[in-house]
């Protein structure tokens, strides 16, 4: 358990450091996207293809509204990691009571939208017949919104104490707890489509528990508690402007993802099906390249906390490199292995016209891989380096693209979708190398200490 320890990186950490802080990272995204894996299968299997259809249909709006919310609580998580590499104990409590309030608050907002459920859907332009089903599946993943949340910012305060292997355990417990959760309603007792919801949502709360108990004993007392009228009202503010950075890149690409499913819901069952099988796999894939971004987050918030530029340009650096070969493999998987691993997934009750467009998306998206690994590492950067507008700015241009690339559906078919995921990554990888550069050249005449090289 020594490789596990918190570390502090604004001092340098080693190689092996690094990789055994990487490690349980990788775990946790891998158990988690194989858990969704599983989810589609065992829906696939023992419900039906138009089941995974639904989950499908409702992805933009799940994106647009869960999703947001859940992005602007790993904002707050962002701060939290700044106020951590402060090292001062008044401002980590302050810190860390103010996000939990801020939390609590937003998960309280989501349990209004269920009344809304149906008009929402419709607006989605989900297919009639899969209308009951989508309703109720899309209820039950907001009212458990809030406990969700929960969970997301008591990981990112242990995470940013330098401490990702205990997040990582629990996480890949809950993926276990899940699935049996999974198989047994929907295998055993027969729930339908709602019940992946109720075990995501059981899930999350023996979660939420754990880690409230290990973040107490980990704190040593620091995180004592404190009552919302005695933070101060600068923590809140800033604390909402790095929740509402990265709220604003969510909105912008949920309405960029809700535009696309909107059009390419008038597509066929099976194509949207195929989609569904896709994405498994691509959030598989794009959670792995995103293990790099969470890792910037601690170690760029630890180090702006103190002004150390170089550390974190160097740092920077090295992640992007030990992730190239990360793209490598799984662009080597994408184009050898996808019909072997679309049909796995899909089972021997899927249709080929399903299983083909699954088997096409990954095969078009492989080129953006490296592009999205630069994008996640250099935002986070950048956000906790106290650049506030670059997260919305790389949103909209993946927004625009959706948006232009779901314009192009009635004329492209199922090749716009897979060309405006493709290139919306591209496009937005681009802008976060050209901001970075610009950003670190800033703080080079401004902070002797500071390093512009590209990465």
């Amino acid at each position: 358990m020594k490789r596990f320890r918190q570390l502090d990186f604004t001092q340098r950490v080693g190689n092996q450091e690094l990789r055994w802080f990487l490690f349980p990272f990788f775990l946790s995204a891998g158990f988690q996207c194989i858990y969704a894996m599983v989810n589609t299968a065992v829906i696939s299997r023992y419900l039906s293809q138009d089941a995974v259809a639904v989950t499908g249909a409702c992805s933009g709006c799940v994106s647009v509204i869960n999703s947001m919310f859940a992005a602007v609580v790993s904002g707050f998580g962002v701060r939290l990691a700044r106020c951590i590499g402060s090292g001062d104990p008044e401002e980590i409590r302050q810190g860390f009571w103010g996000a939990v309030y801020l939390t609590s608050a937003m998960g309280a907002l989501c349990l209004s939208f269920p009344l809304f459920a149906e008009s929402i859907l419709r607006h989605a332009n989900v297919p009639e017949a899969l209308m009951p089903d989508a309703i109720a599946y899309f209820r039950v993943i907001l009212f458990g919104a809030g406990i969700l949340y929960l969970k997301l910012i008591l990981i990112s305060t242990i995470q940013g104490m330098g401490n990702s292997a205990v997040p990582a355990m629990l996480s890949m417990a809950g993926v276990v707890v899940q699935t049996f959760l999974v198989v047994f309603l929907v295998a055993g007792l027969r729930m339908g489509i709602t019940a992946p919801a109720l075990a995501m949502m059981i899930n999350n709360l023996w979660q939420v528990l754990a880690l409230a108990w290990f973040l107490g004993k980990l704190s040593g007392g620091r995180l004592s508690f404190t009552s919302p009228f005695s933070i101060q009202r600068a923590h809140y503010l800033d604390t909402l402007a790095n929740g509402c950075s990265k709220g604003l890149l969510f909105l912008f690409l949920s309405v960029g993802s809700f535009f696309m499913q909107r059009m390419e819901n008038s597509l066929l069952t099976d194509l949207l099906a195929g989609d569904a099988y896709s994405d498994q796999y691509t959030s598989l894939f794009t959670e792995l390249l995103s293990v790099y971004g969470t890792a910037a987050v601690v170690i760029v918030g630890q180090n702006a906390g103190r002004g150390n530029y170089r550390m974190i340009h160097d740092y920077v650096c090295k992640l992007y490199r030990r992730s190239l070969p990360v793209c490598l493999l799984i662009i080597a998987l994408s184009l050898a292995f996808a019909p072997a691993l679309i049909r796995g997934l899909a089972g021997d009750g899927a249709s080929l016209e399903a299983v083909q467009a699954g088997i096409f998306q990954m095969r078009i998206i492989v080129v953006s891989y490296p592009f999205l690994t630069a994008l996640v590492i250099l935002r986070y950067a950048l956000q906790s380096m106290g650049d506030y507008r670059a997260m919305p700015l790389f949103g909209l241009i993946e927004m625009t693209i959706n948006i232009a690339m779901a314009s192009l559906i009635p004329r492209l078919g199922y090749l716009a979708v897979c060309l405006g995921l493709s290139l919306s990554r591209i496009g937005a990888g681009f802008a976060a190398v050209l901001r970075y550069r610009r950003f670190m050249r800033h703080r080079r005449q401004n902070t002797p200490d500071a390093c512009t090289t590209n990465p």
